[in-house]
């Protein structure tokens, strides 16, 4: 069975953004962690909204995704995962989820993200359809601002496994060893036999 790693960049992204091409590469690299990496382009990303960028992530990995599948969202991509996995048919599981700068709360809201903010999530559904939830935060992330605050979030509402990252801002640099690094450790290529 194919091992993917499926990435929904961030709001005002692309799959050519932040560290997305280089993660690609990284986890490609022989011994390869995944055996494929998608990073679809999601519509709109200045304006990204729940029905336009669920429904695009439902067209890429279709209504139920191979149980092979790892999920890694960047900051509204982790709120488009959520939705996304709480939609799935019960009893479907992928392998897990790996969110960078992720939030249920932001510090200063803007018309825009209102909706993400307000629409509620079946978290018992998405947790549900989840084999492992690993958060990457920042202790600097100036979206979120209270660390501590949004790592008991994740903890509570989705069982999730947090690391933070000093300095880490908003994960947007070329290159973020911290996530690689967490992606190895959380998600290596299980040994075979």
């Amino acid at each position: 069975m194919r091992r993917s790693l499926v990435t929904i960049h961030r709001w005002a992204g692309s799959p050519e953004t932040d560290f997305y091409p280089w993660l690609g590469q990284q986890v490609l690299t022989p011994p390869a962690l995944f055996d494929e990496v998608l990073t679809p382009r999601m519509p709109e990303p200045g304006t990204p909204t729940i029905e336009r960028w669920v429904p695009a992530l439902a067209n890429v990995l279709g209504p139920i995704p191979s149980p092979s599948t790892v999920l890694l969202g960047h900051s509204v991509g982790c709120q488009t995962l959520l939705r996304y996995l709480a939609s799935l048919p019960e009893g479907h599981r992928v392998e897990g989820a790996l969110l960078v700068a992720a939030w249920f709360e932001v510090d200063a809201p803007w018309s825009a993200v209102r909706p993400w903010l307000d629409t509620p999530i079946d978290l018992a559904r998405a947790r549900a359809a989840l084999g492992r939830c690993v958060v990457v935060l920042s202790d600097s992330d100036p979206f979120t601002t209270d660390w501590r605050r949004n790592t008991r979030l994740w903890e509570e509402r989705m069982g999730a496994e947090v690391v933070v990252v000093p300095g880490g801002r908003h994960f947007n640099n070329p290159r973020e060893p911290a996530i690689l690094d967490t992606l190895r450790t959380r998600f290596g290529r299980p040994r075979p036999g």
